[in-house]
């Protein structure tokens, strides 16, 4: 089932009808890597402090040459679904919005990003579109555009300084929040209060989405004294990592309760750690060692199909990536648009995950092929 909310702070909310389910706290049951990212912009706390919607100065260029705005994308990497989702969301934007579109792979390089955006910048785009891999490191890209006098638009993760037009992204410190009291509630149905010991996979450091989390899960798991976060390592949104941290991990604590990781590909590693070291139990055991994770990637489906992991709290990237394109028209036609947009998020696990709801809101990766 998924979390509900209305806590975006100063975030735009996507509408009535998928207010049900909108991440964030609620009393019943509820993006990204380097090579494997997902997720956010300059943390949510300062992107919910961003100042009102942005509409376009009148000497804003309005088109390239040939009739068609050009719009100049830099993504962070594609050796993760989740990216690829957000390049195939700008592509469907741009083509529903009549937008010539330039792309660039910045191949988990942050100066090469910053060197790729530039470049876009020189081909007389009239609008910078930004996944960034590092938050500072992008700030001279999202100044040099400022200097001239063209919009930035960042997508699923932000920047740390210079001007950005509008930022759409889920809100990554509700999406931490809802994992932790996940947890809480699943601990509590196993031992009758909240208790018991938990492993934080953090994100790649350095990216917004990765803090947001964190501060999130952090914070929220803070308010049960008798859960443990018995460790706290990075996973950096890629599998490879994730499974070196969780088989160091498992070795050291013979009794785990349950682990967040901050992505999915987080998750999966963690999930082949706990296979390999031979402390799998299915659904239901008491030792079962409960396992969820973010982003709603093919993996994680299947893992959650399986048994191996409990649940994800879902995005969709496409939507997400589409609708920064639309905020693009809405400025270039002089409309206001938000500073800050939250796309919702759902929680998916095995009782719902072929359900009418969560179809309606979207299994993105079932439409990616990587």
């Amino acid at each position: 089932m998924a979390w509900s909310s209305t806590r975006f702070d100063s975030w735009g909310m996507f509408g009535k009808s998928t207010s049900a389910v909108l991440l964030c706290a609620a009393a019943a049951l509820s993006g990204c890597s380097k090579s494997d990212n997902s997720s956010s912009t300059s943390s949510t706390s300062s992107a919910a402090s961003a100042s009102a919607p942005a509409s376009a100065p009148a000497s804003a260029p309005a088109t390239a040459a040939g009739g068609k705005p050009k719009i100049g994308f830099s993504i962070a990497t594609l050796n993760n679904a989740f990216f690829v989702g957000l390049k195939a969301g700008v592509e469907r934007g741009s083509k529903d919005q009549g937008f010539e579109l330039v792309q660039t792979n910045a191949n988990g390089d942050a100066q090469q990003q910053v060197n790729d955006a530039i470049n876009l910048l020189s081909q007389g785009v009239t609008a910078l579109v930004l996944n960034p891999i590092d938050s500072k490191a992008i700030i001279p890209a999202v100044e040099k555009a400022n200097s001239m006098n063209i919009p930035v638009f960042t997508l699923d993760r932000g920047s740390d300084g210079g001007k950005v037009t509008s930022f759409v992204a889920s809100d990554n410190v509700a999406l931490g929040q809802t994992g932790a009291k996940w947890i809480a509630e699943q601990l509590k149905k196993r031992y009758g209060e909240e208790k018991g010991n938990v492993v934080d996979l953090i994100g790649l450091v350095g990216t917004t989405a990765a803090t947001d989390r964190e501060k999130g899960f952090s914070e929220e798991i803070a308010k049960y004294p008798n859960i443990k976060v018995v460790a706290r390592q990075e996973g950096a949104f890629d599998q490879e990592k994730s499974l070196n941290a969780m088989t160091s991990i498992l070795q050291k604590y013979p009794q785990i309760d349950a682990v967040f990781g901050a992505n999915d590909d987080n998750t999966v590693g963690a999930e082949k750690a706990i296979d390999n070291a031979g402390r799998y139990k299915p659904l239901g055991d008491k030792e079962h060692i409960l396992v969820i994770g973010a982003d709603g990637t093919a993996q994680a489906l299947s893992a959650i199909r399986a048994g191996k992991q409990d649940a994800t709290i879902s995005q969709n990237p496409i939507q997400m990536a589409a609708k920064s394109l639309q905020f693009i028209a809405d400025y270039n036609a002089k409309k206001d648009v938000p500073a800050n947009y939250a796309w919702p998020t759902m929680l998916i696990d095995k009782s719902n995950i072929d359900s009418d709801e969560v179809k309606k809101y979207g299994l993105w990766s079932e439409e990616v092929k990587q």
